[in-house]
């Protein structure tokens, strides 16, 4: 099926549009991540960050032997994975 240069164009024009909205709530969602984020961001979260940083640093050897990942990969993973929890817990906390 072809399509006339001006339905071409208009289909562009929409698409466009439409990559431009999605961008937008992207961005939108993590503008409030990182507000939230900021909010639970302490010494405690500090400390963890250190932590588990020197623990890969020290243990990188062996944690690559049992788990074939990416190390900053995995130090991503591990300090997520404590916001979520502090962000659950205090969601709880809240109701």
């Amino acid at each position: 099926m072809a399509y006339t240069g001006g339905e071409v164009w208009g289909i562009r024009i929409l698409a466009i549009v439409a990559v431009i909205f999605m961008v937008g709530i992207l961005v939108v969602i993590i503008m409030e991540t990182i507000k939230q984020y900021k909010k639970m961001w302490n010494e405690i979260s500090q400390m963890f960050l250190i932590g588990s940083l020197s623990e890969i640093a020290v243990l990188g050897d062996v944690i690559r032997g049992y788990l074939p990942v990416n190390l900053i990969l995995l130090f991503g993973f591990v300090n997520m994975g404590i916001v979520l929890l502090r962000a659950y817990r205090a969601s709880l906390t809240c109701n």
